[in-house]
């Protein structure tokens, strides 16, 4: 059997939870922690936690299709602030969330206390269009104009999300990564990498799933897939910092692959 078809085995003995149960707490001003693995190990994660935690269901789909297109200037302030780690940074993107179909323009800004802000509005047409909404809401959420930013890169993968009993901690898992650049028009799959990433409120202490990614010797590291798909499609951006991580993406995907193929 698949890696693949293990999740969807695993997931479907799942409870589930629905999309309205998970909005209640929706996490919006949140503490976060990632980890980046190889996709084979997710199925023997989900077998250590499958009885703790509820998958997110949506029209009978419990692996939902993501598509993100982040903006940025045409200097790409964003890439670079966070490329020297600044705080105060933002990410801009609309994204289409499943089999919802339902589209938002999103905001993420990243506080000096580590604390990361999300802000959305779901987008009138279902479309990645700027209108008078959305300049609004970029106006109230961002020091950027809408007219001072432009799409630069295209993402879609796969996420699980699955959500505690008392709904303090959400963890996300994202497999099957792709991306396509605006700027180079590059484009890459990447099928073996996972990136988990709990969300909590306060503490990390207690989460059954961070204990699963401990017994099997996952590290947490910060990485973001804007940041990383930008430095794999455009080799020429400034990405010393980001070497380190770029490798472990390489590695675990190339490792991934060779071993489908024994």
């Amino acid at each position: 059997m698949s890696t693949v078809s293990n999740i969807g085995a695993i997931l479907a003995g799942m409870r589930g939870i629905s999309l309205e149960e998970v909005l209640k707490a929706s996490l919006m001003r949140r503490k976060d922690s990632k980890y980046v693995f190889d996709v084979g190990l997710l199925p023997i994660l989900l077998e250590k936690i499958s009885d703790q935690y509820r998958v997110l269901e949506i029209n009978d789909v419990r692996a939902q299709e993501y598509q993100t297109y982040y903006y940025d200037t045409p200097e790409l302030a964003m890439y670079h602030m966070h490329h020297r780690g600044l705080v105060n940074r933002h990410k801009i993107r609309f994204r289409k969330y499943g089999t919802s179909n339902d589209m938002f323009l999103e905001v993420k800004k990243k506080n000096g206390k580590g604390v990361t802000i999300k802000n959305r509005i779901q987008t009138g047409n279902g479309d990645v269009a700027i209108r008078s909404t959305e300049e609004e809401f970029l106006a109230e959420f961002t020091p950027y104009k809408f007219d001072h930013i432009v799409p630069v890169l295209e993402n879609s993968f796969k996420r699980v999300t699955l959500v505690n009993e008392n709904q303090t901690e959400r963890v996300t898992l994202d497999y099957g990564l792709f991306f396509n650049s605006s700027i180079s028009e590059n484009s890459m799959e990447v099928p073996g990498v996972a990136i988990a990433e709990i969300k909590y409120g306060t503490h990390l202490a207690g989460s059954s799933f961070h204990a699963a990614l401990r017994s099997s010797r996952i590290p947490a590291r910060r990485i973001s897939k804007y940041c990383i798909g930008m430095a794999m499609l455009n080799p020429e951006l400034k990405q010393n910092l980001f070497k380190q991580k770029l490798r472990l993406v390489r590695k675990i995907n190339q490792h991934h692959i060779q071993s489908q193929n024994i």
